[in-house]
């Protein structure tokens, strides 16, 4: 198995793992506009053209053979998560500050969800 995109997006109190159907190798941006960005502009009521360049405002990693890079702080709770979302029992973290979120994309985002209450 190659590599593929995971955004752990959080809405509201919920994680919610997505990822490529059929787990293709697919950069986060192209992921992002293709698919990702929907689910968020539905769930804030954000308009989808608004989120189109933001692909760095929630939190994404990148599963390769058995690992998750990424570029954040992790614990069980979230890795279980994953596991069970993607079925591969055998992941394990590994660090990778290129999945980290951009502190700019954060901050737009969060404007937006005010702005669009």
């Amino acid at each position: 198995m190659g590599s593929y995109p995971i955004h752990i997006l959080r809405l509201e109190k919920t994680d919610r793992i997505v990822f490529p159907e059929g787990k293709v190798e697919i950069g986060h941006c192209d992921f992002w506009d293709q698919y990702v960005s929907s689910i968020v502009a539905r769930h804030y009521h954000i308009p989808l053209k608004t989120l189109m360049d933001l692909p760095y405002c929630q939190r994404r990693a990148r599963v390769c053979s058995d690992k998750i890079l990424y570029g954040e702080t992790w614990g069980k709770a979230l890795l279980a998560k994953i596991r069970k979302a993607v079925e591969q029992p055998e992941l394990v973290f590994a660090f990778d500050e290129h999945e980290k979120r951009l502190a700019y994309d954060v901050r737009r985002l969060e404007r937006m969800r005010s702005q669009y209450r």
